[in-house]
């Protein structure tokens, strides 16, 4: 028995030994084992990577302009803020005498435009006296056009009443009941449709939800889509129509809103004393004008016209500037005694309090727009041409461990910056799903998709090879590692895209291939 045993167990040792010299032959160490990965289709993700610092959409540092006594703060470190609401002021009677000058001569300037102005605009108003004398004597002078124009204004009027008294018949009288049924007729009508089309949609559901091998001959899953797709188009217009309909059916059962009603009688009240009116401006036109009337319109005329000669020429121009630009003076050196806000945003350092001693230049506050928050990305110039306006873009914070945040290429420069020999360009990605976690200031990892292919066949980056000048990888095959040369496309860190070869999805792709040859075979 002990004998067998022991021809057994060398048996054993021989043909273990055989397999070690086999997978040294191949290449492989006598304890490593083959790492395969089955070739396969999917998505590809191409990005490119670069570091940045998370800044505000806009940023302020805003400084004294004048030297004072800080009378009021009016905000405190994270207020929301408005652009132009004033922040802090100083103590009038700490201001530089200049200050205090300009605050009596905003009120002398402003007071010598306004009469500048004024002026001005009395010459345009005596112009516009001067024309409607001229058109009241033109008219008087021809009343065969006076009596046309007046006829028109009448028929013109006389429309709008018939159209104010339908407007108020419809609102004042009760809706027929033959109106009631048909708008109800309607509406059963739109919501049969309306059921008919959630039917067939239910229909055409059920059928995408069995298996294919279910259907018959002349049906496919395609067929069964498309149907769908022009269903529910359908239930949009339906939807549209059943809506339309029930809307005028209620709108008919409903009795007059009182407010219309009183409303469309003032308007054909309005409109009929319009009418009134334009009857008489027909009847005077009809009659012809007397040389007494023609000579009232005659000495209206001469005054109007020397009213506007002593007032045409006006302000002088120069002079309104100067006064202009002495209002505008003022102005600015009155805001040297405040500071207000620049834009809307949030005040996030407050370095002044009520009761300090401050001179022109010391800062005072920073405001920053938080509405949206930017990223400036580094990105080298190997990789800038792949980078476009609108990519998306994966962020992630060493502060915010955990979680990634979603961005979009705003800004592509057009030159770079060149540090220690070292060009890159500061791209501006924007982060599109901010929340309170990021802060200005933080370090983010930016990841931009520059490519996303879908449904590619792939292989792993740590499976390829380079055989006689050529990209190859090796295949399990019949017991043997066989080279296959590829055509690459796009590549991630992990896999690359196969354009062109014989590669299949399913195919045992080897890892970790021989070195000592191209085929190796690891059985017989």
């Amino acid at each position: 028995m002990k004998k067998i045993l022991f021809i057994l167990a060398g048996i054993a040792i021989l043909v273990l030994g055989w397999f070690a010299l086999q997978r040294v032959r191949a290449g492989l160490s006598a304890d490593e084992e083959l790492q395969i990965e089955a070739a396969s289709r999917g998505e590809l993700k191409v990005t490119v990577s670069a570091d940045g610092a998370v800044r505000s959409n806009q940023s302020a540092l805003l400084e004294w302009q004048a030297a004072g006594s800080v009378e009021q703060v009016n905000v405190s470190l994270g207020d929301p803020v408005t652009k132009d609401q004033v922040l802090a002021a100083l103590d009038d009677t700490s201001l530089s005498q200049s200050i205090i000058l300009a605050q009596a001569d905003l009120v002398s300037a402003q007071r010598e435009l306004d009469d500048l102005l004024s002026s001005q605009l009395q010459s345009a108003q005596r112009r516009q006296q001067v024309e409607q004398a001229q058109q009241a004597l033109e008219d008087a002078r021809n009343p065969q056009m006076l009596q046309a124009e007046a006829q028109r204004k009448v028929a013109e009027v006389q429309k709008a009443v018939d159209l104010a008294e339908l407007n108020y018949e419809i609102i004042a009288k009760p809706v027929p009941q033959t109106a009631i049924d048909q708008a109800r007729a309607n509406l059963l009508v739109a919501e049969r449709v309306l059921k008919n089309t959630d039917r067939n949609i239910a229909r055409v559901n059920k059928k995408l939800k069995k298996d294919e091998s279910d259907y018959f001959f002349f049906e496919s899953r395609d067929l069964y889509k498309q149907i769908l797709e022009g269903l529910e188009n359908k239930r949009r217009r339906d939807q549209r129509q059943y809506d339309d309909a029930l809307e005028k059916y209620n709108s008919l059962l409903e009795p007059p809103d009182p407010l219309d009603l009183v409303i469309a009688e003032g308007n054909l009240a309005l409109k009929q004393a319009e009418l009134r009116q334009a009857l008489v401006d027909l009847e005077r036109a009809n009659n012809s004008p007397t040389p007494g009337e023609i000579a009232v319109l005659e000495a209206q005329l001469a005054d109007a016209e020397r009213e506007w000669q002593r007032l045409r020429e006006g302000s002088n121009p120069v002079e309104i500037a100067a006064a202009q630009a002495r209002v505008d003076a003022a102005q600015a050196a009155l805001k040297r005694s405040y500071l207000s806000a620049p834009f809307d945003g949030v005040i996030t350092a407050v370095n002044t309090q009520a009761g300090d001693q401050v001179s022109a230049g010391s800062r005072a506050f920073r405001l920053d727009d938080l509405s949206r928050l930017l990223v400036d990305a580094r990105v080298s110039e190997i990789d800038i041409n792949k980078i476009q306006v609108g990519q998306a873009a994966i962020l992630s914070f060493d502060s915010v461990p955990g979680k990634q945040y979603t961005g979009t290429v705003l800004e592509v420069p057009v030159v770079g910056e060149s540090l220690l020999d070292v060009v890159s360009y500061k791209v501006v990605v924007e982060i599109t799903e901010a929340d309170e976690q990021v802060r200005p200031g933080m370090t983010a990892s930016v990841e931009v998709v520059v490519d996303d292919l879908q449904d590619v066949l792939l292989v792993p980056n740590r499976a390829l090879r380079i055989r006689d000048g050529e990209r190859v990888i090796y295949i399990l095959k019949d017991g043997e590692v066989v080279p296959i040369p590829l055509k690459l496309g796009s590549a991630s860190d992990a896999y690359t895209q196969v354009l062109e070869g014989s590669l299949n999805p399913g195919d045992q792709i080897v890892l970790n291939p021989p070195s000592s040859s191209s085929t190796s075979s690891i059985s017989e």
